[in-house]
C-alpha cells in the first residue's frame, strides 16, 4: 500500500498483557544483579572445588597404592627371615587377591625375592615410586591411569616400613581405575552438594548485605525522580558503617539538598512575580514623590533647602532601582560607570540616610575614619549600594543583639594601597553564626536574621566583582564583624576628579 504525503498513519501499541508482563519481569530478573550474583557464586565455588578435586584424586591414588604395599608387606613379613623363597600356592593366591596384584616381590641387599606371582602377563606402562612421587607428577600420572587401557600393567614400589629394602607390586590397571572412578564420583557428588550449599549461603548473605540495599536505593531513586518535591521520599539511611551506608547517607544528603534547591527556585519564581507587581506600583508612587520633591525645592525654608537635595537624590536612586529591580534575577548588572570620587562624602551620605551620627542618638555610634581626600575609581551609585548594604547589615545586627553594657558602634576605615582602595566596614555586634559563614555570599542563604532576604551581601559582592575587586570577611567573632571591600583603579587615562557635589 502506498502512503501519500500528508496521510496520517495511526500507530497502535499492543496492550500490556499479564503474560507479556510476566515475561518482561522474568527477563529483568535474569539480567538482574541477583541472578548474576548467584551464577558467579556457583561458578567460583565450582572452580574452587575443581582445584581441590584434582589433587584429592591424586592423593587418593597414592594412599590406595600405599595401602596395597603395606598389605603385601604385612602378609610377607613372617617369611622375610626364613629360607622359603616363595609363599605356598594357597598363601600366594591369598596375598595376590588381598593386594589385587599380579606379582609381589621384596628387594633386599641387592637381591629380589618373589613372594607371589600369577600367570597374567602384559606390557608395563607405568613405574611408580611412592617415595619420590611429587604433587605434580601424582596429578598427571593419576589422570593418565584413569584413561589408560584397563588390561595394562603397572609397577609400584616403595620402602619397607619394617626394615631395609623395598617392596614392589605389579598390578592390573583395571582395579585402580575402578577405585579412582568410584572415588571421583563420590567426591564429585560431595563437591556438588558442598558447592550448592556454600553458594546458597554466600548468595543469601550477599543478597541481604548488598543486593537488597542496592535494590532499596535504586527503588527509592526511581520513586524520588518521579516526585522530587515529596519530603517523604528522601532516603532514610540504614545506619550501616560500610560503603553502602556511606552511599545511603550521601544519597540522602543529595536528595535533601536537591529538594532545598528546588524550593529555592520555586521561591525565586514566586519572588520574581511578586517583585514585578510591586515594581510596577512602586514606580508610580515614586513618580508622584518626585513631583512633590520638586515642589519642595521652591520653598524658601532653610531646613527644607538643606534636606530637599538629599531627598531628591534618594528618590532618584529609588527610581533607578525600580527600573532595574529584576536585573539580579536575570544575573545582569549594568557595567560600572567609573570615575574618581571622594569616599568620605559617600560614607557620610550613607550615615545620614541610616540616621547614624557620632552622638549615637539612635543607640549606635557612627565613626567615619576615612581621610577627606581619599579617592576611589568606581561607579558612584554602585559603590553607594555596596557600602549601604554593608552598613545596613551592621545596623540590623546591632539592633538584634544584646550589647551587655557595651556601646554599639559602626566604624568605616579606608586607605589606599598602591592602585587599590580598601574600605572596611566593622561593627562590635555578635558576629556571623558559624552555620552561615560558609554561605554568607549566597543569595537567600546568607541571612543571619529572621525574615532577612540574604541578598545584601550577595548584591554587594556582585557589584564589587564588576569593578574587578573583592569583598571578604576579615573578622567575625562575638566581639564583632568586619567586611573589607577592595576596588582597584581602572586603566582609563581620563580619570578626572569628581567633587562631592556631583555625586
Amino acid at each position: 500500500m502506498n502512503l501519500h504525503m500528508g496521510q496520517q498513519v495511526e500507530q497502535r501499541t499492543l496492550p500490556e498483557t499479564p503474560l507479556r508482563s510476566a515475561a518482561s519481569d522474568s527477563m529483568k530478573a535474569a539480567r538482574g544483579l541477583s541472578s548474576k550474583l548467584l551464577l558467579m557464586t556457583l561458578a567460583f565455588v565450582m572452580i574452587a572445588e575443581v582445584l581441590i578435586f584434582v589433587p584429592s584424586v591424586a592423593n587418593f591414588r597414592n594412599v590406595w597404592l600405599q595401602n596395597r604395599l603395606d598389605t603385601a608387606e604385612a602378609a610377607s613379613i613372617v617369611f622375610l627371615d626364613s629360607d622359603i623363597s616363595m609363599l605356598s600356592e594357597e598363601a600366594g593366591r591369598d596375598l595376590l587377591q588381598s593386594t589385587m596384584a599380579v606379582n609381589v616381590a621384596i628387594r633386599r641387599d641387592g637381591a629380589s625375592q618373589l613372594m607371589a606371582s600369577s600367570d597374567i602377563s602384559s606390557e608395563l606402562v607405568y613405574h611408580i615410586n611412592l617415595d619420590e612421587t611429587g604433587p605434580l607428577n601424582s596429578i598427571t600420572s593419576s589422570l593418565g591411569m584413569i584413561l589408560e587401557n584397563p588390561d595394562a600393567l603397572y609397577r609400584v614400589f616403595g620402602t619397607l616400613r619394617s626394615g631395609e629394602g623395598t617392596i614392589e607390586l605389579v598390578m592390573e590397571m583395571r582395579h585402580i581405575q575402578v577405585a579412582l572412578w568410584v572415588y571421583a564420583r563420590n567426591v564429585l557428588i560431595l563437591s556438588l552438594l558442598i558447592s550448592v550449599f556454600t553458594a546458597a549461603l554466600v548468595y543469601f548473605a550477599l543478597y541481604r548485605l548488598i543486593v537488597l540495599p542496592i535494590k532499596r536505593i535504586s527503588s527509592n531513586m526511581e520513586r524520588f525522580s518521579a516526585e522530587m518535591e515529596n519530603p517523604d521520599l528522601v532516603l532514610e539511611p540504614g545506619g550501616r558503617n560500610d560503603e553502602i551506608g556511606i552511599a545511603e547517607e550521601r544519597i540522602s544528603a543529595f536528595q535533601k539538598e536537591l529538594q532545598k534547591t528546588l524550593r529555592q527556585k520555586q521561591h525565586l519564581a514566586e519572588l520574581g512575580l511578586a517583585v514585578s507587581k510591586i515594581n510596577h506600583d512602586m514606580r508610580n508612587i515614586l513618580a508622584s514623590a518626585q513631583l512633590f520633591s520638586d515642589r519642595l525645592t521652591a520653598l524658601p525654608d532653610p531646613t527644607v533647602q538643606r534636606f530637599a537635595p538629599k531627598l531628591i537624590r534618594s528618590i532618584d536612586r529609588a527610581v533607578d532601582y525600580t527600573k532595574s529591580v529584576l536585573d539580579y534575577g536575570k544575573a545582569i548588572e549594568s557595567p560600572p560607570k567609573r570615575r574618581k570620587l571622594l569616599v568620605h562624602s559617600t560614607v557620610e551620605e550613607i550615615a545620614e540616610m541610616l540616621g547614624l551620627s557620632e552622638e549615637a542618638l539612635n543607640g549606635i555610634r557612627w565613626s567615619n575614619r576615612i581621610e577627606l581626600d581619599l579617592e576611589a575609581d568606581a561607579d558612584p551609585e554602585q559603590l553607594f549600594r555596596v557600602l549601604m548594604n554593608l552598613c545596613r547589615n551592621a545596623v540590623q545586627a546591632l539592633d538584634d543583639c544584646e550589647m551587655n553594657d557595651r556601646e554599639a558602634e559602626i566604624t568605616v576605615h579606608g586607605k589606599r594601597d598602591g592602585d587599590t582602595v580598601s574600605i572596611t566596614v566593622s561593627d562590635n555586634g555578635p558576629g556571623i553564626p558559624e552555620h552561615v559563614r560558609n554561605k554568607i555570599f549566597r543569595a537567600f542563604e546568607g541571612s543571619t536574621r529572621s525574615g532577612g532576604s540574604g541578598l545584601g551581601v550577595t548584591i554587594a559582592m556582585e557589584l564589587v566583582k564588576a569593578h574587578g575587586g573583592t569583598i571578604t570577611i576579615t573578622k567575625t567573632s562575638p566581639e564583632g564583624t568586619a567586611f573589607e571591600v577592595r576596588i582597584p583603579d581602572s586603566n582609563r587615562p581620563d580619570n578626572g576628579h569628581t567633587s562631592p557635589a556631583n555625586l
